[in-house]
């Protein structure tokens, strides 16, 4: 059995609520808004982040992370996102005015440098020690994407598609690949907000029904991620009314997700 911990589960940030960030590996996080905090001087061994999405509370610990642990790395800590994700934290981020561009600053006593920015596709797989992931669209942003996390050995998968709103590209993946078990979704507002989810790209428990309905698998537990937190008992309620509510699991910072 493997799991994810996941490191953030909230879809904004208050004095005991987190931001958005998974454990998959020792050394492999999807998504960096609490990294640091969660792990501690545990976070100097992350090599590899994959990114959902630009959004700042997906990526903030990016630039702290190289900043607290420059001295002691011997390898570039690995970014890999869609082409447009990468675009827009080299544009808006990584441009020496907002924060020092670490993609062009050298580790010190090592020829390379300390961030390296990996360019992934949607629908291809990228092997990192023993676990295998694969990008696919989400209904976000340009260029979000959720993840189908595998590995040898494990007849289970999960996917974590971070923020979304009704996606064809997620519920898809969801009907074609039977080996997903655990589905880790964006529920971020309640349903009475539905022109602001809409707006914002986001799920209420109205669209997960919606979702649910239309995956039509009785075998998938879902794991409900991203919640405002001004909104979370709100949404709690809300999920009381559902048939499913039995394989609804509300996630929450250092929460263990078992597949």
């Amino acid at each position: 059995m493997s799991q994810v911990r996941v490191l953030g589960a909230y879809g904004g940030k208050s004095i005991n609520k987190s931001l958005t960030s998974f454990l998959v590996s020792e050394n492999l996080v999807i998504d960096a808004g609490n990294i640091i905090y969660a792990l501690g001087d545990d976070a100097k061994n992350i090599d590899h982040i994959f990114l959902t999405h630009s959004h700042l509370d997906h990526i903030i610990d990016i630039f702290f992370l190289i900043d607290n642990f420059y001295e002691v790395r011997k390898a570039p800590i690995k970014i890999y996102g869609l082409k447009d994700t990468l675009q827009s934290i080299k544009k808006h981020l990584l441009n020496w005015n907002i924060w020092p561009d670490f993609s062009e600053i050298e580790l010190l006593n090592d020829n390379v440098k300390s961030i390296e920015l990996i360019e992934i596709s949607l629908g291809e797989t990228y092997d990192i020690d023993d676990k295998r992931l694969k990008p696919v669209k989400t209904n976000h942003t340009a260029g979000s994407c959720g993840y189908v996390i595998s590995e040898d050995g494990n007849n289970e998968s999960i996917f974590i598609t971070a923020d979304t709103y009704l996606s064809d590209d997620v519920t898809k993946e969801m009907k074609r690949n039977k080996f997903i078990k655990k589905l880790v979704i964006d529920v971020s507002f309640p349903s009475r907000l539905d022109k602001l989810a809409f707006d914002s790209k986001h799920l209420t428990p109205k669209l997960l029904k919606e979702t649910i309905d239309d995956i039509k698998r009785d075998d998938v537990e879902y794991f409900l991620n991203h919640m405002k937190p001004n909104y979370e008992d709100e949404i709690k309620v809300e999920f009381k009314d559902y048939e499913f509510k039995d394989r609804v699991i509300f996630t929450y910072d250092d929460y263990v997700i078992n597949y």
